[in-house]
């Protein structure tokens, strides 16, 4: 049995679901359920919408009336599911591959962890998401994916089988956004659990505007220094930091705090350049270290 377990907050995914379980039926002799955790959103509308998840066959919809974060409702989802698969899906995905399903099904027979990568659907012009995507596109092919199999995947759009998941639950250390995922990869490398990719993309359409981007991008960035020697080899950044020169960190630290607000004013309007937005991460990470020393 295969449990498609769907964490969201704020997000409607009837659609979602409705596709889901549509290609499901069609499977002949496949048992499987949808599961969706709603984390406690502040949007009865859309809380009151999904609740119409519970009038399909095989689907349920839990509602949590306290937040508990990126990694625990994921946990918690794990825990509820009854099937021995576990295939991770983030509420804002949609189906975009017409035998989506039938693929995981088909890896989950030489597999133990399976993941489908993502695709980002044409976006609004001047949108940083959307912009960071495209030119980050050519890395998250199979072939890419495959050459780093445990730091190459992201917990939606993951098939596990559900009782690696529970002796590997994702740390509930990481409540912030970002590099729960990350973590889980490192530790499914430290047992000798091997990764599958394959092709069987989940797609996104919808895009926060640049501000609100750059804010979660800060965030990640927290989350990554907050853990930083843990995710130690995970992570282009901490390799690129670790290898920079000591001195030049220093001014690269001190040209930061002069161009910042210049920066991240590009960053956030309409005309935002990539280059910038590599420059503005390094230098944000290193101010955070400066914030601790400080303290």
């Amino acid at each position: 049995m295969i449990s498609i377990v769907i964490p969201t907050y704020n997000v409607a995914c009837v659609e979602l679901v409705t596709k889901l379980a549509r290609q499901a039926s069609l499977i002949d002799g496949l048992a499987w359920e949808i599961v969706v955790a709603d984390d406690a959103s502040s949007n009865e509308e859309i809380v009151s919408t999904n609740r119409n998840i519970d009038k399909i066959p095989h689907c349920r919809f839990i509602r949590r009336n306290k937040n508990m974060g990126r990694a625990r409702i994921r946990n918690f989802l794990a825990r509820e599911a009854q099937g021995e698969w576990l295939l991770y899906i983030d509420g804002d995905g949609q189906v975009i591959v017409p035998d989506y399903l039938a693929h995981f099904v088909k890896a989950s027979k030489t597999a133990e962890v399976c993941y489908g990568g993502y695709r980002m659907m044409p976006g609004p012009e001047g949108n940083l998401r959307w912009l960071y995507e495209q030119a980050s596109a050519k890395g998250h092919t199979v072939e890419k994916r495959e050459a780093n199999p445990f730091k190459s995947f992201n917990i939606s759009n993951l098939l596990i089988k559900r009782d690696l998941m529970l002796n590997n639950p994702l740390d509930e250390r990481f409540v912030n956004y970002g590099y729960e995922d990350v973590m889980l990869g490192k530790q499914l490398q430290r047992a000798n659990i091997k990764v599958k990719h394959i092709h069987a993309p989940i797609g996104f359409f919808d895009y926060e505007d640049n501000a609100h981007f750059v804010s979660k991008t800060e965030e990640g960035l927290q989350t990554l220094f907050q853990f930083k020697d843990e995710l130690n080899g995970y992570s282009k950044l901490l390799h690129a930091v670790a290898h920079t020169n000591p001195v030049l960190k220093r001014v690269f630290l001190w040209l930061f705090h002069i161009l910042k607000n210049k920066w991240r004013k590009n960053l956030t309007g309409p005309a935002p350049s990539l280059t910038v937005f590599k420059l503005y991460k390094f230098g944000y990470f290193l101010s955070l270290s400066q914030h601790v020393k400080a303290k």
